[in-house]
């Protein structure tokens, strides 16, 4: 059954329906060569047009009237400078609009009869003209309202029972968005129609040509004599002529759908098929050529407007995917690290397409994002793009496409449909947009599948005999991923990979700034070892004086390694593994002002506090970020006056400040002092640091959920951490009667 298909879909899509050697019976038509001789004429072409050439001769002036003769000369003479609609008188006075064009070498000339009742060319001018100006009028924001007055315009313009617009959808599939009938017909608006209605070969010619009309499916094709052409042994082609005959397979398309007669006119936009004004009427019926040019016209506007139109929904959507994508960068360049940055630019990213959930995954980390309930499926799904090289993914039904992979679930139940993009550089990073079910009812106009026949030809396509409404349910799918989607996620990847080369940039000139570093404040503690062995050695100094200097350059080393390791923890995202547990801050305050004291004798340390209560802290690390705030402040103010350790409570929070006078004010605002890269000339205040202190304790803080600012004018600096989550000092319950939690 499949091999039949298989060859009744071919047969069907080489039907020559540009060449099947005949034409429709209200007219004739004539073929000549380059000087003029008659190669071929249809049937009944004497009957019309009375005396004609013998096949091999030119015409002369005993043949056709004088209009056709002085057209046919000046064609042969000029091929480029063709007159459409001529009107010429054949036997028994009847006129006829001659239409001539050229087929390759072979010149194809057209006598079609004008109906007794029609109107002069002027008035479809006319009509045309006020139509146009409708459409102009009025400044369409969608597709639907154009399309409708223009079905409108049509239907008045050439009196057809029914006038659709019929828009082609990327299935190739079609569906009628506009329409206008007479009153008794039953209405065809929102039913779609299968691609197999409008063939491959079909579709050509509606580009190539823009109307077609078929003015009765009854009447017998005029067959052309000869049929073929002298010198290839081929049929003529008609693709241009308005008379070309029908396919015997869409006259029983017709036929089965109760039309009498029909017109369609193309929709062509940036050279393809966009869609079609179709024409239909219950009875034999014929629109002269002066309408068919004014229709034809009118829907030359109407492409022009409804590509206005949906450039106009681009670039808007292009507008609003930029300023989407403008702010998710400016937040990924300013988040100390990628997972912070994109969890802060979520909400952008899910704005960027129409979706249900978005989540990011990061190598082996999953971000859940706007309307993300699970991690289910999301990394099977980075690890297929990668070993299938694929660096987006359209899917409209997981279910059919990637029936191996686990469906990623979103707030309402599991994902249908999914679009995704993936970068790789020192990290993957794949983003994920998902959509729900989509349970589509289609009003197909008609089943859609076709009915295999034999013929002279072998088995082909037969059109279906009922064009009642057959409704059918889709399942499993989500809505279709249109091209604006393509273009945000396309856009996104692109900001993605140029934060993730300037983060590689960093990250290298990060790596070599560390490295530089502690190999220079190395060399001190390095140098002070190997002199204490040479004096040692020499008997310039006792074991004792030795030990003392090594362990103290061996604690300095362990200083300056532990300052790498934790900036590398914080800088490659890790973090810094930090151990809470309910801590008493005043007891800690009070502890750190006695080990200072002791530490630094000659340092006056004040603390004015308030009693703050409980906070759920990892007090080695808290306590060594006061520690480095308390060492920056005595390396760099003024040893004359006391730094004072401030601490106030304000309902569930608490701040505390370390201010000290200073000898002069910082050269740099607060945000830079804790970037561990800033550059810059040495701080002479502080020879033998690395310039980690702030950076770090910015990290620990942060690390707390505590907000760290700093604020200094020409004679003191202040910096305060903002704690949240304090128990009252009356409600704290035991230290040691909370567990340990790990953030």
């Amino acid at each position: 059954m499949h091999d039949k298909l298989t060859e009744a879909i071919a047969n069907c899509e080489h039907e020559p329906i540009h060449a099947l050697g005949s034409i429709q019976s209200h007219g004739a038509l004539l073929c000549f060569d380059r000087q003029g001789a008659l190669l071929a004429k249809s049937r009944t072409a004497e009957d019309w047009l009375g005396r004609l050439p013998a096949v091999g001769e030119t015409f002369d002036d005993r043949h056709f009237d004088a209009v056709a003769r002085q057209a046919l000369r000046d064609a042969l003479a000029m091929p480029t400078m063709l007159r459409d609609g001529a009107v010429s008188q054949g036997v028994g006075q009847e006129s006829f609009d001659l239409v001539i064009h050229w087929s390759g070498d072979t010149l194809i000339a057209e006598w079609e009869q004008i109906p007794p009742d029609a109107f002069a060319t002027g008035h479809y001018a006319m009509l045309a003209q006020r139509a146009i100006q409708r459409l102009q009028e009025q400044d369409h924001d969608r597709i639907e309202p154009l399309l409708q007055a223009a079905v409108e315009a049509v239907r008045s313009m050439t009196g057809f029972d029914r006038v659709m617009g019929y828009r082609f959808l990327q299935d190739d599939s079609g569906e009628v968005i506009a329409e206008a009938r007479r009153e008794d017909l039953s209405p065809f608006l929102h039913q779609r129609y299968p691609a197999a209605d409008i063939p491959a070969q079909a579709r050509r010619l509606y580009v190539l040509h823009p109307i077609r009309q078929i003015v009765s499916v009854n009447e017998v094709p005029v067959p052309i004599e000869p049929a073929l052409r002298p010198d290839t042994g081929q049929p003529y082609d008609l693709s241009h002529a308005h008379l070309r005959s029908v396919s015997p397979i869409h006259i029983e398309y017709l036929k089965n759908m109760g039309v009498a007669a029909s017109m369609s006119i193309s929709i062509v936009i940036d050279g393809k098929l966009w869609g079609l004004i179709a024409c239909h009427h219950m009875r034999p019926y014929r629109a002269s050529l002066a309408v068919r040019l004014s229709c034809t016209v009118l829907t030359q506007v109407l492409s022009i407007l409804i590509e206005r139109t949906e450039f106009k929904r681009h670039t808007g959507a292009r507008t609003r995917t930029q300023s989407l994508c403008r702010d998710i960068a400016d937040i990924l360049a300013d988040a100390s690290e990628l997972s912070s940055g994109l969890t802060a630019a979520g909400a952008a990213i899910a704005s960027l397409v129409d979706c249900d959930g978005v989540s990011v995954v990061i190598d082996q980390q999953v971000l859940l994002l706007g309307g993300a309930a699970s991690s289910q499926g999301l990394l099977e799904l980075a690890q297929h793009m990668t070993d299938t090289h694929r660096d987006d993914l359209v899917v409209k039904s997981i279910q059919a496409e990637l029936p191996d992979l686990p469906r990623p679930l979103t707030r309402d139940g599991e994902a249908a449909g999914l679009l995704a993009v993936q970068i790789a550089s020192e990290v993957r990073i794949t983003v994920v947009w998902l959509r729900d079910e989509l349970v589509e009812t289609i009003r197909w106009g008609g089943p859609p599948g076709k009915v295999i026949a034999s013929g002279p030809n072998g088995p082909r396509l037969t059109p279906r005999g009922s064009f009642e409404t057959w409704k059918q349910t889709v399942k499993g799918s989500s809505r279709q991923w249109t091209a604006a989607d393509h273009d945000a996620a396309r856009t996104l990847k692109t900001i993605f990979q140029d934060v993730a080369l300037e983060r590689l940039r960093e990250t290298d000139r990060e790596r070599m700034t560390l490295l530089a570093t502690l190999g220079h404040d190395l060399r001190d503690p390095l140098q002070t070892i190997n002199l204490a062995m040479q004096m040692m050695g020499r008997g310039l100094a006792t074991s004792n004086d030795t030990a003392r200097r090594v362990e103290g350059s061996t604690r300095r080393m362990q200083s300056l390694i532990a300052y790498i390791l934790d900036v590398s923890r914080i800088r490659s995202g890790i973090g810094l593994g930090l151990i809470t547990r309910p801590v008493s801050l005043d007891d800690l305050l009070k502890g750190l002002v006695e080990e200072l004291r002791f530490s630094y004798p000659g340092m006056a340390v004040e603390l004015d506090s308030d009693e703050l209560g409980e906070a759920a802290l990892d007090e080695d690390r808290f306590i060594q970020g006061l520690t480095n705030l308390l060492s920056n402040a005595r390396q760099h103010g003024d040893a004359s006056a006391p730094i004072r350790i401030i601490g106030r409570r304000r309902e569930n929070e608490c701040n505390i400040q370390i201010c000290n006078r200073t000898r002069q004010r910082p050269g740099v605002v607060f945000n830079r002092l804790i970037d561990p890269f800033k550059g810059g000339p040495p701080n002479l205040n502080n020879r033998n640091g690395l310039g980690l202190g702030l950076y770090i304790a910015n990290a620990i803080f942060r690390g707390h959920g505590a907000r760290f600012e700093g604020h200094f004018d020409d004679h003191q600096a202040c910096m305060g951490i903002t704690l949240p989550g304090l128990t009252p000092p009356s409600a704290a319950p035991p230290a040691n009667a909370a567990a340990a939690v790990v953030v």
